[in-house]
């Protein structure tokens, strides 16, 4: 064997020099000093823990960190919990597959399998190997999102057992399963946002997903997905349900679900796009619609909610759907949140309705959400008297793009002198008060001034988070 000559020593040829006793000596103090630095303390299910969170070749070079880190990466299946692969235009998916198939992952279990692509070089061979490796890892939370435009389909494997909640985003579903496929009786929440669904892929759906108990749709594609007649079969357990701005004609019947205890909608109501099972003892219910709904409408918004309300704890609706069908009790009723797509005398006029209609002795909390870029009305006189002993146990208010304009002014005016157990009223606004507001009468102005002064009113220029209504997240997702 030839031997390499050491270009710094004397002469021609020879033996490498070894290196010094010095130079050994400072690789054993940086060896001792790794070892007892505090990150080598680090219990071992600690150490776990952290290369479980970081990618594949973070994970491999964490070794540098100490002696005792070494090979460890080689392990962290035995503890990972998740698995987070996001793709942009510089990866390459057939590596990123390779790196997650090579490791080790004996009796491996995945609380949660999350794909993002951002890149045009995505196939479907590629998604159907993420999901296939998701299923023999019995992910129990998967979600899929494409950030490109793409027209890959989505299809759940097999071997999806303990899979018990699905996301999809801007993803396409044809026929969701393969040929063969068992009911995934594990399977509780599908949420689909922006994704293009077909009438027959959710019937096939709802069959092989019998335990399903929340649906959440936002953003889709529902031409012919909610086009169902009373023959659908719906889960049995199902309990929460929301459509959020779907495209298309959504008619939706829920006759036969009467485990039905949240139901969330906001879109058109032209063509009378649900109808609730009568006998469902619904908790929260969420409605808003782009359309006014009068005369033939009013009856037509009756008809589609349950007979009884009176369990009802929490209920947001918006303007259009003002007057709320009258014969419905909500002595139940906790939190109100009002969307004013407008706010001029008539909306004042039918909130004041409203508390008429329905007392609310245990109403506690009231949101009401302005509009967004209000336009100042007219300075017509509201043609409603306000209600008398409606508002005796509402503690907290909250008005969002409040604008100081004379309605707005008259209700919190309103809300100062009914609710007598009044604890704070949060003022969200944009603008500060201008110096002359009118047709606000000089009572209702020292009202608010006194409110202001005593700290019961609180202005804020930007929206408080830890104070939000129960349906907030409704068009977070969107």
């Amino acid at each position: 064997m030839a031997l390499h000559s050491d270009p710094t020593a004397g002469g021609g040829g020879g033996a490498k020099r070894p290196r010094s006793d010095a130079h050994g000596e400072q690789r054993e103090a940086a060896a001792a000093a790794a070892e007892a630095s505090p990150i080598s303390a680090l219990p071992d299910e600690l150490r776990q823990r952290v290369r479980t969170l970081l990618p594949l070749k973070d994970a491999i070079r964490t070794g540098v960190l100490a002696r005792g880190w070494r090979g460890l990466w080689r392990t962290r299946w035995a503890h990972r919990s998740a698995v987070e692969v996001y793709l942009d235009s510089r990866d390459a998916p057939e590596r990123e597959l390779d790196a997650l198939e090579k490791e080790p992952r004996p009796h491996l279990r995945l609380h949660r399998f999350s794909l993002t692509v951002d890149t045009c070089k995505f196939t479907s061979s590629h998604l159907r190997r993420f999901l296939s490796y998701a299923a023999e890892c019995r992910a129990e939370d998967l979600s899929v999102e494409m950030w490109t435009a793409s027209k890959l389909k989505f299809h759940l494997p097999r071997s999806s057992p303990l899979l018990a909640r699905l996301s999809l985003r801007r993803i396409g579903i044809s026929s969701m399963y393969y040929r063969g496929a068992q009911p995934l009786r594990a399977l509780e929440v599908v949420a689909l946002y922006s994704v293009s669904i077909t009438q027959a892929a959710v019937k096939k759906m709802l069959a092989l997903c019998p335990g399903l108990r929340t649906l959440d749709l936002r953003a889709c594609d529902a031409d012919s997905f909610f086009y169902c007649d009373r023959s659908v079969v719906w889960p049995p357990n199902l309990r929460s349900i929301t459509i959020a701005e779907c495209d298309g004609m959504a008619l939706l019947y829920l006759v036969s679900v009467p485990s039905l205890r949240s139901f969330r909608y906001s879109g058109s109501f032209l063509d009378a796009p649900f109808s609730l099972p009568r006998d469902a003892a619904l908790a929260d219910l969420y409605i808003c619609f782009e359309e006014s709904v009068a005369g033939d409408y009013t009856r037509r918004l009756n008809n589609a909610l349950p007979n009884d309300l009176s369990d009802l704890n929490v209920l947001t609706i918006c303007s259009n759907a003002l007057p709320f069908p009258k014969q419905r009790r909500l002595h139940s009723l906790r939190e109100l949140q009002l969307l004013m797509l407008d706010m001029g005398p008539s909306n004042l006029a039918d909130i004041y309705v409203f508390f008429k209609t329905f007392h609310c002795p245990n109403l506690e909390k009231l949101f009401v959400e302005l509009p967004d870029d209000p336009k100042e009305g007219s300075h017509d006189w509201v043609g409603e008297e306000p209600p008398e002993d409606c508002l005796d146990n509402v503690k907290i208010v909250k008005i969002a793009n409040f604008n100081w304009h004379r309605t707005e002014v008259e209700l919190v005016s309103f809300l100062l002198r009914k609710a007598s157990s009044l604890q704070k009223l949060l003022l969200v606004f944009s603008k500060a008060a201008p110096l002359d507001m009118p047709g606000v009468q000089r009572a209702e102005l020292l009202l608010i001034h006194e409110a202001l002064t005593n700290g019961k009113i609180m202005l804020s220029e930007s929206d408080d988070v830890a104070t939000q209504p129960y349906h907030y997240e409704v068009f977070l997702e969107v």
